[in-house]
């Protein structure tokens, strides 16, 4: 385990589960990511209600790959087993992996979520385990996890935990 530091850190193991998952892209621009990330959620929670799906954990945001060309990420919803297969083109089921993880917690609006993002790029790079900016690029796929509904808890409440897999190598 790495050393304490003032940035919520930890390292955690993440179980697999079952997942409803949407596909997504947009541009780099923060405000385009927020807005494509909503619309996967308007999409799941369609979804949701056409084929009765019971949600069984938060959410996650996978990043994919992000860079200056665009962003491709995978909303997931963790859900309960499903009586039958999903027929639906616009809507994957499948496990997803186990994983070994740096989790790091952003507290408050999504729209700050870059600040802890800098502050998690420092301390990696502090600890020997990112050179550069460039290195995110081992860390993918990335995930953030939402712990509350921003429809019902104020911005300041908000919590977000980040994963980045253990990159051996």
């Amino acid at each position: 385990m790495l050393p304490a530091t003032q940035i919520e850190f930890t390292e955690a193991d993440v179980a697999s589960t079952l997942a409803v998952q949407v596909h997504g892209q947009s541009n780099p621009a923060p405000a385009s990511i927020g807005a494509a990330i909503e619309t996967a959620f308007a999409t799941l929670d369609e979804l949701r209600s056409r084929h009765a799906l019971r949600f069984a954990g938060p959410p996650r945001v996978i990043y994919n790959s992000y860079g200056a060309e665009g962003v491709s990420f995978t909303l997931a919803m963790p859900v309960a087993p499903l009586p039958a297969p999903v027929e639906d083109p616009a809507l994957e089921v499948k496990t997803l992996p186990a994983a070994h993880t740096y989790r790091f917690t952003h507290h408050g609006p999504y729209r700050e979520v870059m600040r802890t993002y800098g502050e998690i790029t420092a301390f990696m790079k502090a600890q020997g385990l990112m050179r550069s900016d460039a290195d995110w690029a081992r860390y993918m796929p990335m995930w953030e996890e939402y712990l509350n509904d921003p429809k019902t808890t104020p911005e300041s409440e908000l919590v977000t935990h980040i994963y980045l897999p253990v990159w051996r190598g």
